[in-house]
């Protein structure tokens, strides 16, 4: 899949976001990745996925994979001129972790790492819209803690865009009618692309428009009705 992305003639940067408790293979294919991009001038950034400390992450991955992760972070750290121009760690805030946030904030802090905190959403994509009582803050009492936390972050943040987008999260938990403040890449020239081939025009409110296993990309993405139900996506979620 990275080859072929790669053709595009004007691509800026890739993006994969992996749980890293697979190492030898995640490793494996960063080094061939990071290869190619180099090859193109692309920048080349991988996330990978902490929610918790110990038990809390495990508790939320559904398996005993705390360990595995916290060593694929510190392979990337330590070599990361093998693997990627830049990385950071993405933890999600859902109903299971949010009252143990600040010890991985701490946790973090200590070990020096990069750490992006997001808001558990209703992602098509991964069918998490179904799940709400599983996973959300948002729907429940636990939107105070929430709240506490990422107004928290604002505090907390060095430098202005995080600071920022900390603020965006703390003010759209706040209103009857959430309001985006935060722009999106997705809304004006990004892409999704799954494991199975599937292309999404948005992360999280879209649908599959087609598999790259049976039409070209250009093809799935600028198809009539395609570009028709882009547009609704734009009309009815993007402000939101």
């Amino acid at each position: 899949y990275a080859a072929e992305i790669l053709k595009l003639p004007s691509l800026k940067s890739l993006n994969i976001i992996s749980h890293g408790f697979s190492p030898i293979p995640l490793f494996k294919n960063l080094e061939k990745i990071y290869k190619l991009c180099k090859e193109k001038n692309v920048k080349f950034h991988i996330s990978i996925s902490l929610d918790g400390v110990g038990a809390i992450h495990n508790m939320v991955r559904g398996k005993r994979v705390f360990h595995k992760t916290i060593s694929t972070i510190d392979e990337i750290i330590k070599n990361q001129y093998k693997y990627c121009d830049t990385y950071n760690l993405g933890c999600t805030v859902i109903n299971k972790n949010i009252n143990n946030l600040i010890e991985l904030d701490t946790y973090s802090k200590k070990k020096k790492y990069n750490i992006k905190f997001r808001l558990g959403i209703d992602n098509k994509r991964i069918e998490s819209d179904k799940l709400r009582k599983q996973y959300s803050v948002i729907y429940s009492p636990l939107k105070q803690s929430a709240k506490e936390f990422f107004h928290y972050q604002i505090s907390e943040s060095k430098d202005l865009v995080s600071r920022f987008k900390y603020f965006a999260i703390f003010y759209w938990l706040n209103l009857e009618t959430p309001k985006r403040l935060l722009g999106c890449i997705w809304k004006d020239e990004g892409v999704t692309l799954d494991s199975r081939g599937e292309l999404y025009y948005c992360a999280v409110a879209s649908e599959s428009i087609g598999s790259l296993r049976k039409e070209k990309g250009s093809d799935i993405f600028f198809k009539k009705k395609n570009i028709e139900y882009r547009k609704s996506i734009i009309n009815n979620n993007c402000n939101n």
